[in-house]
């Protein structure tokens, strides 16, 4: 009976043990449980961590971008306000040049000037092409009065006589490069010589026609012979 109790006890004994550890392991794999998560908690929690610093310094990134584009934005801004009003002020100094030449202008003594034409026109009527060709600007570009021989030609066989009927200054256009010009209206009374020609009354028209004929002429400074000359004439200003 001593030998059956013992047994028992003994065996009581060693299920307790067993249970105890268990119990023991149990414990210890719980713990190794919450180590491994609690490793990937500080690892997520880092990495959370080192991804808030990053978007921390790409926002301090930005911030400093959009500072400095506020300053170049200002800047641009500044200057485009100095460029407006040295443009505005540029324009209203052409405007008022463009007022005081017209009115100058328009003051002009055309005297010498016109002089300067009917001496011309009776050179041409007295067929003294030479003498008129020195009422004709050295620098001329007018395509028949800078050649001597083109505008004997034409004038001696197109023109009879030619008569200075009015003559005043050009201001209708004001554009930069009628202003640089000393333009004036003129009219011409014109009598062409009777042509050569069976069944037609006149030379047919290259430069004037029959009659009075419009024209613009254009006069440039001689600083050499210090008086003014013919540069161009046109049937357009």
């Amino acid at each position: 009976m001593k030998k059956f109790i013992i047994i028992v006890v003994f065996v009581f004994l060693i299920s307790i043990l067993i249970s105890f550890n268990y119990l023991l392991w149990d414990r210890e794999k719980q713990l190794e449980n919450y180590q491994d998560l609690s490793n990937s908690k500080n690892l997520s929690i880092d990495t959370l961590g080192e991804k808030i610093n990053n978007l921390d310094k790409q926002n301090k990134e930005l911030a400093q971008k959009i500072g400095s584009l506020t300053d170049e934005n200002s800047r641009i801004k500044n200057a485009n306000y100095l460029l407006t009003s040295e443009n505005q002020q540029i324009k209203q100094e052409l405007s008022d040049k463009r007022e005081i030449i017209l009115m100058l202008k328009k003051n002009l003594n055309v005297e010498p000037f016109q002089e300067v034409v009917r001496k011309w026109a009776d050179a041409v009527n007295s067929k003294n092409f030479k003498t008129a060709q020195t009422y004709i600007s050295i620098l001329s570009n007018d395509e028949i009065l800078s050649s001597p021989n083109i505008f004997k030609s034409n004038y001696q066989n197109e023109i009879k006589t030619i008569d200075l009927k009015s003559f005043k200054i050009y201001t209708e256009m004001t554009d930069a490069e009628h202003l640089a010009k000393i333009q004036f209206e003129a009219v011409f009374q014109v009598d062409k010589p009777e042509s050569p020609n069976a069944g037609v009354e006149e030379v047919p028209k290259m430069v004037y026609k029959q009659g009075e004929n419009l024209k613009y002429l254009t006069m440039q400074f001689d600083a050499e012979a210090g008086e003014w000359r013919i540069s161009e004439l046109s049937d357009k200003p």
